[in-house]
């Protein structure tokens, strides 16, 4: 069966926008622990996690086609670093924040590590994506793609990178510079039996429908707010309706909001009417 797990990193796999921040991102890489995948935690050092908390493919699943016997899954391919510290440590310190007993997880500052309380361990984790001081991931590009699997025959038909920088820039700004580098997504997606897969999952706030056959972008619109959703499809009164929860996400820093968007579908490949 084809694997969708990238290969190890290496060092001349880090990456950035300008010569500078490929440098700092070369020297993270030689001063982080990182042995390939399922490297361990360290305590009072870096860990390089990859593939990471973000994928490669997440809890969104994938797609069964069972018509023509094809799976579907969107991947990202994005490091995380993580560091352990004793628990006990830091508590006599009074060094963990005042939030731990709720659950929730402070926004870091910068290229900062997020604190993670691991409760019942004695260990807290500080963990984010691995970004430069540009919060440019220190691994290139491609960061997301698209996948279709026979499972017949146990070969990838087609795999392309799927979403755009467009809403992804130097310090998090959007840019509106839509490069098809493939971006992080999380959110499932579905195939109708006309033969077309809808996926918004993509941190560039995008619903697309791709051609089975071909995985290529037959439609798009653009969403309110991030897609992070799986979409849903069904039927009314005879007609097809493609319907996503448009509401963001925080850690993929796409836009917020609260919308539910329904779409018809219309013509003889289902592709949605405007």
């Amino acid at each position: 069966m084809p694997s969708l797990t990238p290969k190890n990193l290496k060092e001349n796999d880090m990456w950035g926008a300008t010569l500078l921040d490929q440098m700092l991102c070369r020297i993270e890489y030689r001063q982080s622990a990182y042995e390939g995948q399922f490297t361990p935690p360290h305590v009072g050092k870096t860990t390089i996690v990859y593939p990471a908390f973000y994928g490669v493919v997440d809890w969104q699943g994938i797609t069964i086609d069972p018509a023509r016997k094809l799976m579907f899954a969107n991947a990202s391919y994005l490091p995380f670093r993580i560091k352990l510290d004793h628990r006990n440590r830091l508590e006599e310190e009074g060094t963990l924040p005042m939030w731990q007993g709720q659950g929730n997880e402070p926004t870091p500052k910068g290229n900062a590590l997020a604190i993670s309380p691991d409760y019942g361990t004695p260990y807290v984790a500080y963990t984010n994506p691995w970004l430069n001081p540009l919060q440019i991931p220190c691994k290139g590009p491609v960061w997301g793609t698209l996948t279709a699997i026979d499972l017949v025959t146990k070969k990838i038909v087609w795999q392309h990178p799927v979403g755009t920088t467009r809403d992804t820039g130097p310090f998090r700004t959007h840019n509106n510079l839509p490069l098809p580098t493939g971006m992080y997504n999380i959110g499932g997606n579905i195939v109708t039996k006309g033969g077309v897969v809808f996926m918004g999952a993509t941190a560039d706030d995008y619903l697309r429908a791709f051609d089975v056959a071909t995985g290529n972008v037959i439609w798009r619109d653009r969403l309110p707010a991030g897609g992070q959703a799986t979409p849903m499809s069904y039927d009314i009164g005879g007609k097809q309706y493609v319907l996503i929860a448009a509401g963001g996400h925080g850690g993929l820093g796409t836009r917020s909001g609260d919308y539910i968007i329904a779409y018809t579908l219309d013509g003889e490949q289902g592709t949605p009417a405007h």
